[in-house]
């Protein structure tokens, strides 16, 4: 096995080689980027509503109806984003991903959105990420302003987490 991989390695180096594209790669990667990635796409906002499955509480429960509540308020704050906010859908992606766009073959494990129930009277106001795993966990806030008034923070200010 491995020699037919060194064998198919040592081919396609020297047809690269052959065609001066190896040179080409090594001297500027960017330029040839899109022939293999397929380019840049712009982040629209249907892009980060169809990439995040959330996962809800049964149905009929109070956690439930704040968990719809929130997220609406998310889904309503990513149109808001996407023109009128001091925060970029890439930087909302970054946050619960760490990278700025979304890969062209998706990601490892399918991104979910998980809720910040209050928890033995702790109450987290701030969204959460896993960066591993792709999850975006959201605050409940009573209000649409206090929710994109927390986002946002949270979100502006991840960059800078423990640096201080």
């Amino acid at each position: 096995m491995f020699l037919w991989i060194l064998i198919l390695r040592m081919l396609l180096v020297d047809g690269l080689k052959t065609l001066g594209v190896a040179e080409a790669i090594e001297k500027d990667p960017d330029v040839l980027k899109p022939l293999f990635v397929g380019g840049p796409k712009a982040l629209e906002v249907q892009d980060l509503l169809d990439l995040f499955s959330p996962c809800f509480s049964p149905p009929g429960s109070n956690r439930r109806r704040q968990e719809n509540q929130a997220l609406m308020f998310w889904k309503d704050w990513l149109i808001e984003v996407d023109g009128t906010r001091p925060v970029t859908l890439e930087q909302m992606l970054i946050f619960a991903s760490g990278i700025d766009c979304i890969p062209p073959l998706g990601f490892p494990n399918h991104p979910t959105i998980q809720f910040l129930h209050d928890s033995n009277g702790y109450r987290r106001i701030f969204p959460e990420a896993n960066t591993c795993e792709v999850i975006l966990r959201l605050p409940l806030h009573p209000s649409y302003s206090i929710f994109t008034e927390y986002m946002e923070s949270g979100i502006l200010q991840s960059p800078t987490f423990g640096l201080f």
